[in-house]
C-alpha cells in the first residue's frame, strides 16, 4: 500500500504542486500535495472524445495534465467554444459545488491526460485541509474573474477587439496562442471567414504572425490598443480593420 502511494506521489506530486500552488498567495503544504496525489486518478482521452457531455451528472472534478480540453455548448444551433483548457487548468468543480448537471461539453482537442477527483474525496480534502481549501477557492475566484474580464472585453466592441482580447488572454509565456482559426471562431461565436479576415489584417499590420495551428503575438501593445473600440486613434499604424 505504501509503495503504491509513494509511486503515485512520485508521479503526480511535483506536477500538482506546480499546478495548484501557483503564486505566493496560497501555497499548499507538502502533506496537502501528498493527499491530492493519493486521491486523484488519471484518465486518458483520445483527441475528439468527450470527458463529459452537457447534462451529465457532475460527480468529479478534473485537472488537465497533458494536452488540451475545450468547453463548448450549442447556442441557437451553433457550437460555441467557451474556453480552451491547458495543463494545470481545473474544470468541473462549479457544477459539483452547486449540485447541478454539467453545463457544457468537455472535449479533448488532442490526446490528453486528465486527473480526476470524485466529489466525496474533494469535500473531505476541503474540510480537513485548510490550505487545500484556500488554494482551491482562490483558483475558483481567479477563474471567475478571468471569465468576467473576458465577458467585458467581448461586450465592449466588435470582432476586432474581441479577437485581440482572446489572443492576449490565451497566449503563453512565449507569446504563442495554440489555436486554430476554427476554434477562435467557435470562441467568438463568429464565422470562420470573418476571423480569418481579421487575422490576416492583424498580420499585415505586424501585430501577429500566423503559423500552422498557432499564432505568435508580435506586438502585444498594438493588440491591447484594439481593446478600446472608442479610441480608434490608439490602434497601431496600418491596422485598417474598422
Amino acid at each position: 500500500m505504501f509503495s503504491a502511494m509513494g509511486s503515485r506521489l512520485a508521479r503526480y506530486g511535483t506536477w500538482l504542486a506546480c499546478c495548484l500552488s501557483r503564486g505566493p498567495r496560497s501555497p499548499l503544504g507538502e502533506g496537502d500535495v501528498e493527499l491530492l496525489a493519493q486521491e486523484m486518478g488519471e484518465q486518458s482521452y483520445a483527441g475528439g472524445t468527450f470527458v463529459f457531455r452537457q447534462g451529465d451528472p457532475a460527480a468529479r472534478v478534473h485537472v488537465v495534465r497533458t494536452g488540451s480540453v475545450e468547453l463548448s455548448r450549442e447556442v441557437k444551433g451553433r457550437r460555441v467554444i467557451l474556453q480552451v483548457l491547458r495543463p494545470g487548468d481545473v474544470f468541473g468543480d462549479v457544477p459539483v459545488f452547486l449540485g447541478d448537471p454539467e453545463p457544457f461539453d468537455a472535449r479533448a482537442v488532442e490526446d490528453c491526460t486528465v486527473l480526476e477527483l470524485d466529489s466525496a474525496a474533494l469535500y473531505h480534502l476541503l474540510q480537513t485541509r485548510p490550505l487545500v481549501a484556500r488554494r482551491w477557492f482562490v483558483s475558483l475566484a481567479e477563474r471567475m474573474a478571468g471569465l468576467q474580464n473576458r465577458l467585458v472585453d467581448l461586450l465592449a466592441g466588435g470582432i476586432e477587439s474581441q479577437l485581440a482580447s482572446i489572443l492576449l488572454r490565451e497566449a503563453d509565456a512565449q507569446g504563442r496562442v495554440q489555436a486554430t482559426q476554427s476554434s477562435l471562431a467557435g470562441m467568438l461565436g463568429a464565422q470562420r471567414s470573418s476571423v480569418q479576415r481579421v487575422l490576416k489584417m492583424l498580420e499585415s499590420a505586424g501585430l501577429i504572425e500566423l503559423r500552422y495551428r498557432c499564432i505568435d503575438l508580435v506586438d502585444r501593445g498594438g493588440l491591447a490598443s484594439l481593446l478600446d473600440p472608442s479610441d480608434s486613434d490608439s490602434a497601431s499604424p496600418g491596422v485598417a480593420i474598422r
